[in-house]
C-alpha cells in the first residue's frame, strides 16, 4: 500500500471520493484540496492523477510514500 496525498488548486466536493479510489477530501484554509489515502500500488497513484487531469484540475504536488501515516488534519 502507498500513502498519498495529491495536493489540487480548487475545492473538490467530497462526493467525488469514490470517483477517486476512496481517498479523503480534505479543504485547506489556503483554497486548495488535499486528497489523502492509501492505494494499492503506482498504477492506483496514476490513475487518480489521470481523472484529475480528464477534470482539468491543476495539480500542485503528490507525495506518495510505501510507510502509512495518517492524513493531515483539516
Amino acid at each position: 500500500m502507498y500513502h498519498t496525498e495529491i495536493r489540487i488548486k480548487g475545492k473538490l466536493n467530497p462526493d467525488w471520493s469514490d470517483w477517486f479510489e476512496g481517498m479523503i477530501v480534505h479543504h485547506r484554509i489556503s483554497g486548495d484540496t488535499i486528497l489523502c489515502g492509501s492505494l494499492p500500488d503506482i498504477s492506483a497513484v496514476y490513475g487518480v492523477l489521470s481523472r484529475l487531469s480528464s477534470l482539468g484540475i491543476t495539480l500542485i504536488s503528490v507525495v506518495c510514500e510505501e510507510e502509512p501515516r495518517p492524513c493531515p488534519p483539516e
